[in-house]
């Protein structure tokens, strides 16, 4: 029994031993993976041709994957692009037009543009394009509804919230990537690999720099809603006036008047030919009455 205690004991020591050698082992073989490659990622820009990607890379790739799957369960605000277009008919153009623009200054808003036609027999068109805060445009649109007699209303809303999130994921990315190259920066030995490392930091940055410029331009549309008036007057029906006794005496004249230079002009111009058809005739009765005697 003694015995058997003996070799239970020995046996349970020996698992132990060997457990530990083999943490000791991996401990080791996992500390000199590490090391080869902190090692050769001073090489990502040498010659070797199937150089491994550096582990601060990867490392932010990882990162980079985890704040994305962090990102994603968090709700986002919707990126609304409003516009309308409205066709109203009012007595005064001109006065009409300084109407909505008062509206867009009131709201805080601006003037994109502002024109006025004039179509004859003092008849006026115009257009005015404002820009609204977008709390706003609700109010704004019923206010200029308001100023004369609508002829039509179009009202669109734009929902760029997916693409608006797209462009934001690829500028995180890339300011990811110009972070880690600046640090490839401070740590490059010789003129090749800053070369190499700033030519890639202006890639990254020139990308950067578009996706910034179309976010901004996204922006400034969802927070300024713009709204185009079109404004006209009533058409205007002239109907015949009726006859009067000065009209008629007036017109009469007018019509005498006309008469007799047509028939002076026609005169004129018909004289030469009358002088010369005369003087042929006279032509002719004397030779014929020489010829009868």
């Amino acid at each position: 029994m003694k015995k058997i205690s003996v070799l239970f004991a020995l046996l349970v020591i020996g698992v132990l031993i060997t457990g530990g050698c083999t943490t000791v082992f991996e401990g080791s073989k996992s500390a000199g993976v590490g090391e080869d490659t902190l090692s050769r990622s001073k090489e990502v820009y040498g010659t070797e041709a199937y150089a491994p990607v550096p582990a601060p890379l990867a490392t932010l790739a990882a990162e980079g994957d985890e704040q994305e799957v962090t990102s994603s369960s968090i709700p986002r605000e919707q990126k609304i692009i409003k516009t309308a277009d409205v066709r109203i008919e009012v007595l005064n153009v001109s006065a009409s037009m300084k109407e909505v623009e008062e509206i867009a200054r009131r709201y805080d808003g601006l003037i994109q543009t502002s024109s006025l036609y004039d179509q004859g027999q003092s008849h006026y068109t115009g257009t005015v394009t404002i820009r609204v805060p977008a709390e706003f445009f609700e109010k704004t649109l019923d206010e200029i509804i308001a100023i004369g007699k609508i002829l039509s209303r179009s009202v669109q809303a734009e929902d760029v919230t997916e693409e608006y999130v797209d462009l934001d994921a690829q500028r995180t990315s890339l300011k990811n990537q110009l972070e880690q190259y600046n640090r490839l920066l401070s740590r490059a030995e010789n003129v090749s690999e800053i070369l190499n490392v700033q030519k890639e930091i202006e890639r990254v940055q020139v990308q950067l720099d578009r996706i910034e410029g179309k976010m901004k331009y996204l922006d400034n549309r969802i927070s300024l809603s713009t709204i185009a008036v079109s404004i006209s007057e009533p058409v205007q029906v002239t109907t015949p006036q009726g006859y009067t006794l000065p009209g008629v005496i007036s017109e009469g004249i007018a019509g005498f008047v006309d008469t007799v230079v047509w028939l002076f002009i026609a005169i004129l111009t018909l004289l030469p030919l009358l002088i010369i058809g005369a003087a042929g005739y006279g032509i002719y009765r004397r030779y014929k009455k020489n010829r009868s005697g």
